[in-house]
């Protein structure tokens, strides 16, 4: 019998704190979703949010942030929601995105994960040692 491995085990990718907001919108509906940022990494995010996104839905996230300088900076990724759990009032939401940030495709959002890490000297998001990225 196998034994099964962790969740943190599995983990492709590095969690950041990120301080931001987020506005979801279901595709294909037009309900938007107000949502604070718990943590990002390059393969997905968590949210907070009052309303219930919905476990399996695609999304759009337009993330809103402050960058090095203090000013607002938004960027927009898409993904799928891949768990959600009540939580008190709130709801905890976990999106896998579509695509790692790029910078041709997120740049905003890039270079603000590329500031962060080397800033604070954060662990590069990859956990395989031997590949840095950034």
């Amino acid at each position: 019998m196998r034994k099964k491995k962790k969740l943190e085990e599995i983990r492709k990718w590095h969690r950041y704190h990120f301080f931001g907001s987020a506005a979801v919108s279901a595709l294909k509906e037009n309900v938007v979703v107000d949502a604070m940022v718990a943590n990002i990494s390059f393969s997905g995010i968590g949210l907070y949010s009052f309303k219930s996104i919905g476990k399996g839905k695609q999304v759009a996230i337009k993330l809103a942030f402050l960058d090095k300088s203090g000013k607002t900076r938004e960027d927009t990724i898409t993904g799928k929601v891949d768990w959600q759990k009540k939580f008190g009032n709130m709801y905890l939401t976990g999106i896998i995105f579509d695509e790692e940030p790029n910078f041709p495709n997120h740049p905003r959002l890039l270079e603000h994960l590329t500031w962060l890490i080397d800033t604070y000297n954060l662990p590069q998001p990859y956990k395989d040692k031997r590949i840095a990225m950034l």
